[in-house]
């Protein structure tokens, strides 16, 4: 997502190019000329917008932004080209930083290199650039929220042998995607009941997630599991399942928490969520950025939470029979997704 995986902002206007470019403003400079001037301009890169995990990415670094007086600027695209385009864009107007979240972690890194060279910082987000120099690296642990995935698929197959699993996968060049199912593979592989039967890209797009997913129920109607890497992707194979009589049925695993997937999880009807905390991850961009103006060094990565939320555990959060790790809205994220008030 992804988990959906579960990215970032931009910039304003030297230039009317660039305001074309870019797909959402925060914090507009309507003061003083002088004010306007100095105000900082962040450039944010970021996948498509539909995913409501990258649009959580966008909305925390836009409410971060506002409230440091920051102008962000923001370009949503699945498309490695339109993402390196945009961020030259943002590199050709000057902006102080720029935050990405790229969907080809090789086809980013001239863009990267050209803000290097600018000494433009970057900081990356949920993907790092497979080269070129960043600030900091923001993101979850993939590869753990992967084994998370895992460890969920693992105790829905207790019991069932085989145990045939459906991965839906997003774009293969996608690094953070990659190294999500990896962690999981890491866990299953243990399991000689858990046979993997198909893994096939969809480019991150649900129409052809669904069209996978019900492919995979057709050619295998004994099919136990379907796992996406993210959660749009979840959605599809549920909706695939639902076609196929299957709803509640069959396990089904999303990565990246939205709020329509945790409401389906409370149901039973997804089996399993690796949750993210998109809105923080996007406030840390920001945070991260303005800490790089002043020439404060960043730690190489800086870890954002996940968590893995069972149908189970989703319930028994709800109730009060469990609680909460610290800090982390788990609790608020599961009553909103309760009360149906979910974003579509």
């Amino acid at each position: 997502m992804r988990l959906l995986s579960y990215r970032r902002l931009l910039m304003l206007g030297a230039a009317l190019a660039v305001a074309a470019v870019a797909g959402y403003g925060a914090g507009a400079g309507t003061a003083s000329g002088d004010r306007a001037a100095a105000k900082i301009r962040i450039g944010y890169v970021l996948p498509d917008l539909a995913n409501p995990f990258i649009a959580a990415l966008r909305d925390g670094a836009a409410t971060e932004a506002k409230k440091q007086g920051v102008d962000l600027l923001v370009k949503g695209t699945n498309d490695p080209a339109g993402q390196t385009n945009a961020f030259l864009n943002y590199v050709g107007a000057k902006v102080n930083a720029i935050g990405v979240d790229s969907i080809d972690s090789k086809a980013i890194v001239p863009a990267v290199k050209k803000a290097n060279d600018a000494n433009i910082p970057v900081i990356a987000i949920q993907a790092q650039p497979a080269s070129g120099k960043v600030a900091t690296f923001i993101a979850a642990d993939n590869f753990k929220g992967g084994v998370l995935i895992g460890q969920a698929i693992s105790e829905y197959c207790k019991g069932k042998n085989p145990c045939k699993v459906g991965i839906v996968e997003g774009i293969l060049a996608d690094q953070s995607g990659a190294d999500e199912e990896k962690g999981m593979r890491s866990v299953i592989k243990k399991f000689s009941n858990i046979k993997v039967v198909s893994a096939q890209p969809t480019n991150y797009d649900p129409q052809k997630a669904l069209n996978v997913a019900t492919n995979m129920l057709t050619a295998n109607p004994d099919l136990n599991y379907i796992y996406s890497w993210w959660d749009q992707g979840a959605l599809s194979a549920l909706e695939a399942a639902r076609a196929k009589g299957k709803a509640g049925k069959i396990g089904i695993s999303g990565f990246g928490g939205n709020c329509l997937n945790l409401a389906e999880v409370i149901k039973g009807n997804i089996y399993q969520e690796t949750v993210f905390f998109p809105e923080y991850m996007g406030s840390l961009m920001v945070k991260s950025a303005l800490a790089a103006l002043k020439g404060t060094t960043l730690p190489a990565r800086t870890p954002a939470p996940i968590l893995k939320v069972t149908t189970k555990y989703a319930n028994d959060l709800l109730s009060g029979k469990a609680k909460a790790p610290a800090g982390l809205s788990i609790v608020d994220k599961l009553k909103k997704a309760q009360s149906g008030n979910c974003p579509k």
